[in-house]
């Protein structure tokens, strides 16, 4: 569990016993790498004991994408207000096995900022990324139709509809720069591709045209030479052949990665969240099966202009302990509305969204707002400022779990890196994914 996370940095002498980050600059180079390194190591080496460990209830628990969401204070303080608990990802550990001197402090920062939330058990740590790890073995792909058959046909249209595709060049550095100029009109040989309406923070992006020859065999393994151009300009029909391909391949990757963490997700018990419009849209394509009408994303919490910020964890911890039992009524709420809601089609869908909104959930973020009204007017006055909103969007459509309708939502023969499925699926009523979005004004 995450408090052991913190515990073994306290014993590694990297956060103190309150909380507080050491003092990094007085540490010895080589002290601070073997202080890390056994962090890290013991991490990687528990995390499947502790997800194992995980404690599982019926309540809707939030656990963020790596890929479409980013860790903000503002962000996990509000969350705090509507789910029961959030799971975030370890900046600490990776499949890498260094670490740079800026990341670590500011890992040890969110740590020591998290501190009081972890201990509550309102937030807890796992290294998402490092379960997340890509297999060591490098696939060469082939495919006869660029991909075209690798992926459900909805979520191709609807994928390529959104698709936007820029320009890369290679600086006198090596590094890789992103223009502005659109790909199709100089037909340079790197491209990123990118989709309307989202948020994309890590994950494949780039795409260069190179080619592979001098092939050959020895044992088990295939060696060959990749060759890049950073100066080619592709004919037009190559050219248009390639980016239909590298999107397809974008699409393919950025499924991949949901699935894996949405897996993850499941065995902890947990619901999916995206920040990204384009992937709560890509996901409510992935829900459905055959020629079922999709259920629409319920664009259901938005409180604009009447929801609260928390800037203390503090705080956050004070209202939850104090009154327990508001912040559960909102969550059973938001679970029986996603369940009421389920398979609703779209002729009564907005009328029944309404209704619940105003008659399931209004009364509950009332009593919120009455609630951190008592503790700002109290002993916690002057820790609350005003924020925009929280918008939630739910999903309420398929029969089929997200998990497995991913995996038919593309081929199951690129899927062999992807862990297992468990045949159960853990409290079925929390809804597989929601679009979360914060909204400051």
């Amino acid at each position: 569990m995450s408090n052991q996370a913190l515990d073994l940095l306290i014993e590694c002498e990297l956060l103190k016993p309150n909380g507080g980050v050491v003092d990094l600059e007085r540490v010895p180079d080589h002290e601070l790498s073997v202080r890390y390194t056994h962090f890290a190591k013991a991490r990687k080496g528990g995390i499947f004991k502790e997800i194992e460990a995980h404690p599982k209830d019926a309540r809707l628990n939030a656990q963020f994408s790596t890929w479409s969401s980013q860790f903000s204070k503002e962000n996990t303080l509000s969350s705090l207000l509507v789910y029961n608990r959030v799971v975030l990802n370890d900046p600490l550990v990776s499949t890498d096995s260094r670490i740079s001197y800026e990341k670590l402090l500011a890992g040890l920062q969110f740590y020591s900022w998290l501190h009081p939330l972890i201990r509550a058990g309102f937030v807890a740590i796992y290294p998402i990324d490092y379960y997340d790890k890509p297999s060591e073995e490098i696939p060469l792909l082939i495919s006869e139709d660029a991909f075209r058959s690798s992926i459900s046909p909805a979520i191709h249209d609807f994928a390529h509809s959104n698709a936007v595709l820029k320009s890369a060049i290679a600086g006198d550095d090596n590094d890789m720069y992103v223009l502005k100029e659109e790909a199709h009109i100089k037909r340079r040989s790197a491209l990123v591709v990118t989709f309307k309406n989202d948020r994309l923070y890590s994950g494949v992006t780039l795409f260069k045209h190179s080619t592979n020859d001098g092939f050959r065999r020895e044992g088990n393994r295939i060696y060959y030479r990749e060759t890049w151009d950073k100066n080619e300009i592709l004919p037009e029909k190559k050219f248009k052949h390639w980016a239909y391909q590298a999107t397809n391949q974008a699409i393919m990757a950025r499924l991949k990665a949901i699935c894996n963490q949405s897996t993850l997700a499941q065995e902890l018990g947990n619901t999916y969240i995206t920040e990204s419009e384009f992937e709560s849209k890509l996901l409510s394509l992935s829900n459905t099966t055959g020629t079922e009408t999709i259920s629409p994303c319920v664009k259901f919490l938005n409180l604009n202009n009447s929801f609260i910020n928390i800037e203390s964890p503090a705080t956050i911890v004070k209202l939850r302990e104090k009154y327990p039992s508001a912040f559960e009524r909102l969550n059973n709420s938001l679970l029986s509305v996603s369940d009421e809601l389920h398979g609703t089609d779209g002729v009564t869908f907005e009328r029944k969204c309404e209704a619940l909104f105003h008659r399931e959930i209004m009364p509950q973020v009332d009593e919120i707002r009455g609630v951190v009204g008592q503790i700002g007017a109290g002993f916690m006055k002057g820790t609350l400022v005003s924020l925009g909103g929280i918008g939630l969007a739910i999903s309420t459509g398929s029969a089929v779990s997200l998990v497995p309708s991913l995996l038919l939502s593309i081929s199951t023969g690129l899927t062999e890196t992807l862990p297992a499925i468990r045949q159960l699926q853990s409290h079925k009523r929390r809804p597989g994914y929601i679009w979360h979005r914060l909204i400051k004004r």
